[in-house]
């Protein structure tokens, strides 16, 4: 087909269309919201604490293994114990840990009273574009008293969220690993 300068060739609707939805296309980014700090979060759960002795924690490779047999789960291997005190009594212990969502991390603090059991569970920063509703009280209470000798299946105990599964199922499995980890270091000192 032959064209002079001015003419230019007919292109069809549709390849225009296409065309012009993949110049806008854009991947999806994580939006990473920080909705409270390690230091709010300590308040929070133990709000008549007035002293908090925090300890980072770097986990062994054997202690890594060991968890793993408890979930698989990626976490960083780094996280914070932080003891929470009024006067000379222990009302419990704050850890600040990451596990992976989808493919970013999420940032929480699990509360654990001195008896074992869960406290509460709180998301101090989320970075995934979607599930963002684990988030929510009523997701997060699932695991109030949960001990580390006590069930805590994720599907049963612990109901997903449709659009957050990873997330869900992760976290669960960062709450197991702590639990645990929790009871062999209180298994230790004692």
């Amino acid at each position: 087909m032959k064209h002079s300068r001015h003419e230019w060739p007919v292109v069809p609707a549709s390849l225009l269309i296409a065309a012009g939805a993949l110049a806008t296309f854009q991947a999806p980014h994580a939006i990473a919201a920080q909705y409270m700090s390690a230091e709010q979060a300590q308040k929070t759960a133990f709000p008549d604490a007035d002293r908090f002795d925090v300890r980072p924690l770097r986990l062994t490779p054997e202690q890594l293994r060991t968890l793993d047999g408890v979930a698989p789960v990626r976490q960083r291997g780094e996280l914070r114990q932080i003891l929470a005190y009024a006067g000379p009594r222990l009302l419990g212990t704050l850890y600040v840990d990451d596990v992976i969502g989808k493919v970013e991390w999420i940032t929480y603090a699990l509360a654990i009273n001195p008896d074992g059991s869960v406290r509460s569970l709180d998301i101090l920063e989320y970075r995934e574009t979607h599930g963002f509703e684990v988030r929510t009280a009523s997701w997060r209470k699932q695991f109030v008293g949960h001990r580390s000798d006590t069930p805590l299946h994720f599907g049963d105990d612990i109901k997903n969220i449709s659009g957050a599964t990873l997330s869900c199922a992760h976290l669960t499995a960062g709450v197991q690993r702590l639990l645990k980890l929790h009871a062999q270091l209180a298994s230790a000192e004692r």
